[in-house]
């Protein structure tokens, strides 16, 4: 696979940040001279160079703006993160330039044809005036501007012609540099090519070789790019309260299409989302909707919302929603999600996932704790909640492995009849083995444990004390 870099130049940038491109006059002016004008305001005669007062002498209607850094920077960061949707390689290159890698996301769309459609879709609703790029590395793709109509991507030798017919005022070089390389008669880049490399570094300089290198694909040319924006934030306020949680699912869906929207953009997945409700008390309810598994489904999402507001109270009108998303996970899904089988059963992960979503059920899921009695040795946590990685490899365990997993805590009493313990007016049959459990400190009796059968099939967990009597402590 071969490199292949788009550039993207926004040549009107500083004039159209504000509000796009405009049929009226208007230049761009620094200290009292124009430093960039738009087509009507060249067709009345402005140029670049041109003091102020002759440029509104040839144009009454011209309309002056002064140069903004920040718009610029951030409408140029606007538009890099737009096209994060056709690669994740998209590197700034200031002042109005973008560069983008697409040798690698050719397949993606269809070929080199679909992928200049998708360009061309996205020049066409650019809000800004656009100018493209092509070329084998980034410097080449920036120099190689407006190439002509291509069926494929074009061969190594022919982006080195096109480059080697560029004159040295068409490269971006300072203007010293540029003209020490005219003074020996060079006029192309191609009068370049034939000279050893070594000799070019020693009369013109380290930096021109070296640029000159990165500009012909002979030294890599390594560039950052630009970084996603991250968490996912948006909020819709409403014009009139809501005082009705069920007026919610339609705004809601809305956002968490954005949000599965940035996600595809991306890749990504996430397993937490936050919803937040501005009420018109001036509070604020915050929903967390948790999944077993990242996703990005709009579906799954939006149905353990709306399970989650079945239990929601308000103590006022909404006034407005937001919707915070958790942290993006790269995406990587397996070859069964690829090709499910048809009649495969859905995964016990979704089903978790909906019980978490009722608050009023109260799940939790067990887990161990160090403590002296079997009681104390269980804890619960989030049902959907990661363990944390233990700090250390983790000690061998200090209980047998045939404890049960469901543990009462406080152990519940056990009617007693012929000396034999009964649970819901049912014997117990307690089989032969016995574990003593013996705490002095906690001024209570000595415990015998047994594992014990119910004649409905279940498997319990029951202690005997010398002063208390039977007492079933859980279920296997």
């Amino acid at each position: 696979m071969s490199a292949l870099w788009l550039a993207l130049h926004y040549p009107l940038l500083d004039l159209e940040a504000g509000d796009g491109p405009v049929d009226r006059p208007r230049a761009l002016v620094h200290r009292h001279r124009v430093l960039q004008a738009n087509p009507a305001a060249r067709a009345a005669g402005v140029e670049t160079g041109l003091r102020l007062a002759t440029a509104r002498a040839l144009c009454e209607a011209l309309e002056v703006r002064e140069a903004d850094d920040g718009a610029r920077d951030r409408a140029l960061r606007h538009q890099g993160r737009q096209l994060l949707a056709l690669t994740p390689q998209v590197c700034p290159a200031p002042p109005a330039s973008l560069l983008l890698e697409v040798g690698g996301c050719l397949k993606l769309f269809g070929g080199f044809q679909g992928l200049l459609a998708r360009i061309d879709r996205y020049r066409l609703h650019c809000p800004f005036t656009t100018r493209l790029g092509l070329g084998p590395t980034p410097l080449a793709a920036w120099h190689l501007t407006d190439p002509p109509p291509l069926e494929g991507v074009p061969e190594t030798a022919r982006f080195q012609a096109w480059l080697a017919q560029l004159t040295l005022d068409q490269l971006d070089l300072e203007p010293r540099l540029r003209e020490r390389l005219q003074a020996p008669g060079f006029r192309t880049l191609g009068e370049l090519y034939p000279l050893p490399r070594p000799a070019l570094g020693k009369r013109f300089g380290a930096p021109f070789l070296d640029w000159l290198q990165r500009l012909l694909g002979e030294k890599p040319d390594p560039r950052r790019p630009l970084a996603p924006p991250r968490p996912f934030r948006r909020r819709r306020d409403f014009d009139d309260p809501l005082d009705n949680l069920d007026h919610l699912h339609r705004p809601m869906e809305t956002l968490l299409g954005e949000l599965a929207t940035d996600l595809e953009r991306h890749q990504e997945s996430v397993a937490a989302i936050r919803w937040h409700l501005y009420l018109n008390n001036g509070h604020r309810d915050t929903l967390v909707i948790r999944r077993a598994h990242p996703g990005h489904d709009v579906a799954t999402w939006l149905d353990l919302t709306r399970r989650r507001l079945e239990h929601q109270v308000l103590e006022a009108p909404v006034l407005g929603l937001g919707l915070d998303g958790g942290r993006p996970r790269p995406r990587n899904p397996a070859l069964a999600d690829l090709f499910p089988d048809p009649g495969a059963r859905a995964p016990l992960a979704g089903l978790l996932e909906k019980l978490a979503a009722e608050p009023a059920l109260r799940l939790y899921r067990p887990d161990r704790d160090p403590g002296h009695l079997p009681e104390e040795t269980e804890r619960g946590r989030a049902p959907l909640e990661r363990p944390p990685a233990p700090a250390a490899p983790p000690a061998a365990p200090a209980t047998p492995e045939d404890r049960p997993l469901w543990l009462l805590d406080p152990p519940r009493p056990l009617s007693v009849r012929d000396a034999v313990p009964h649970w819901r007016d049912r014997p117990l049959s307690l089989f032969p083995q016995e574990e003593r459990f013996s705490q002095p400190w906690h001024d209570q009796a000595a415990r015998r444990y047994h594992v014990a059968h119910h004649p409905d099939g279940l498997c319990c967990w029951v202690f005997q004390d010398d002063r208390d009597g039977w007492w079933l402590q859980g279920f296997f």
